[in-house]
């Protein structure tokens, strides 16, 4: 399979590869067309994602040219959906319901997944923020997570409990942890399909699903519209 891949490349105009990030507004800006979804799925994809299902000895630079590589997007989406587990979901019902699930997807799906998930983990762990008052420590912590994160997670009440005598980089490292669990709880709150284009955006380690309770479950899902607000500026594309 790689080799049939890399060689369809070889007639192909080396590119620079579309990161992640930015995949939207440069599909905007090269057609007017509705990308495919395998063309949506395989350039949003983390390059960590494309390399486990394809061979995890590939190089960065092989990896985006594959992924800009628009004849082979048929091919490669369907393996990024294979290491997927499926699903049995069904879609909702009521119209409002799917309207207003796509709508929240749309922003997700738009936003820096590595931004979202440094607020909520910020916002999650709260009342550790406030504990740490030294100047050093307050700088090393936003070394880790920005300034961003921060302010954001100062203006929260907070959901886990105060962490006692925790240094500034193990706050780091929680804040991280729990953001991107607040993320795969996020994610598995979407129809398959939308829960696929997600998923393939992080990086394999980080999409692991919590072992949290429904109640943090369902804190975690509160805390899904107050960080896409946040970021809405930011993210927001002209049409």
């Amino acid at each position: 399979m790689i080799a049939t891949l890399i060689g369809q490349l070889r007639n192909v105009r080396p590119e620079v590869g579309i990161p992640a990030e930015d995949f939207m507004s440069s599909l905007r800006s090269e057609t007017q067309e509705v990308p495919s979804h395998a063309t949506m799925m395989v350039l949003a994809a983390h390059p960590r994602r494309l390399a486990d299902v394809l061979d995890i000895r590939l190089s960065a630079p092989l990896i985006r040219r594959l992924q800009s590589c628009a004849r082979l997007h048929d091919r490669l989406a369907p393996l990024l959906i294979q290491q997927i587990a499926g699903s049995n979901d069904t879609p909702p019902e009521d119209t409002t319901d799917l309207e207003e699930q796509r709508a929240t997807f749309e922003r997700l799906f738009r936003a820096d997944l590595t931004q979202a998930s440094s607020l909520a983990g910020a916002a999650w762990h709260a009342l550790s923020l406030r504990q740490m008052i030294r100047g050093r420590d307050v700088a090393s912590l936003i070394a880790h997570i920005g300034q961003r994160a921060h302010a954001f997670g100062l203006r929260r009440d907070g959901i886990a409990p105060a962490l006692r005598s925790v240094g500034p980089d193990a706050l780091a490292e929680h804040i991280r942890r729990d953001g991107y669990a607040c993320l795969s709880v996020w994610i598995s709150s979407f129809m398959p399909p939308m829960r696929q284009r997600l998923h393939v955006r992080l990086p394999p380690e980080s999409a692991e699903p919590p072992e949290w309770t429904d109640v943090q479950r369902t804190l975690a899902l509160g805390l899904m519209d107050p960080v896409l607000s946040e970021l809405d500026d930011s993210t927001n594309v002209p049409n």
